[in-house]
């Protein structure tokens, strides 16, 4: 609506520019006539009076459209200089830590999937989700898109699934285990659909050991920039609760992020994240050659980037 408003105001913009500037030409025209000689101070002024309208909203379409924008781009970025330094000093250095908020009462995947661009990565370390399977089509989309997605999954039938069912309402160790099966079904099936002249990937390990925290870690690579949404096992299933919200600048991966003044929380989720991946990445290793068996409990396409889909982003 908002969309359709703004176009009407610029069209309506533009009818008075080159309608009032068509109206000082015509009467301007009519003035000079001969035959309209009796009228000639009639149509000076309705001739000058286009003239003023089109000259007047054309120096304000231009101060809207040049002006008025770079002034409120820096208004804002003043306004978020200020903030960051306030709320730095109430929330205990929060914005230097990369704190940027807390979504709503539950995740929205579909807003953040849709979000993603050709090129980015997302590294997800999630238990399971029993509404997955109503999403698995985006991560498909996104896939296709050229999105390169590292997973890391629950295993079923473990004794970590069982734990953590009894604390999760509305689920039974035996439902949670049928939830966790069925979790991993649905990627498989996403992987089925993925073929080799996709440009994104997906590479998923299934692990079998603490959950530690929901993790969905993004790494946009137009802008260079790093986020994290994590959350917490509570009663509820991970889709179900709130994120909170973390952000910062995408650093060299040679540089040592907690060692540094600027550490910030990004930082650590993306190294716990990576220290998890390559404990899982070296029980699939051949002992003699170094390179990844076959193993149910790695899953990826495309079939042909075996390596690719079980390596980060460096």
């Amino acid at each position: 609506m908002l969309t359709t408003t703004k176009k009407l105001k610029w069209l309506l913009a533009l009818v008075l520019i080159f309608g009032g500037f068509t109206v000082h030409k015509l009467f301007d025209e009519l003035a000079q006539s001969l035959a309209y000689h009796e009228y000639e101070w009639i149509f000076k002024i309705i001739s000058e009076l286009g003239l003023f309208v089109s000259v007047i909203v054309s120096v304000g379409y231009f101060h809207h459209w040049f002006i008025a924008a770079e002034e409120s781009k820096e208004s804002e970025i003043n306004l978020r200089a200020t903030l960051a330094k306030y709320v730095d000093s109430i929330l205990l250095n929060s914005v230097k830590r990369g704190f940027s908020g807390i979504t709503n009462k539950e995740f929205d995947f579909s807003q953040i999937m849709h979000g993603l661009q050709p090129g980015d990565y997302v590294y997800w370390l999630i238990t399971f989700d029993p509404r997955f399977k109503n999403k698995s089509r985006e991560l498909e989309k996104a896939i296709k898109n050229g999105v390169h997605f590292r997973m890391l999954i629950l295993k079923a039938d473990s004794r970590i699934g069982e734990l953590r069912a009894t604390e999760t309402t509305g689920f039974n160790p035996d439902e949670f285990n049928e939830y966790s099966k069925l979790f991993k079904v649905s990627l498989e099936d996403v992987i089925s659909r993925i073929g080799e002249t996709i440009t994104g990937s997906l590479g998923v390990f299934v692990y079998d050991g603490l959950p530690c925290i929901p993790l969905f870690i993004i790494i946009r690579n137009e802008s260079r920039k790093m986020e994290v949404y994590s959350s917490y096992y509570l009663a509820e299933p991970v889709s179900k609760m709130p994120y909170l919200h973390w952000e910062t600048e995408l650093k060299p991966s040679d540089q040592a992020s907690f060692e540094s003044e600027h550490w910030n929380m990004v930082d650590l989720f993306l190294d716990y994240f990576k220290t998890r991946w390559e404990m899982e990445k070296e029980k699939h290793r051949d002992a003699a050659g170094g390179e990844l068996v076959e193993n149910s409990d790695f899953i990826y396409a495309p079939i042909s980037a075996r390596e690719k889909c079980s390596d980060l982003l460096e």
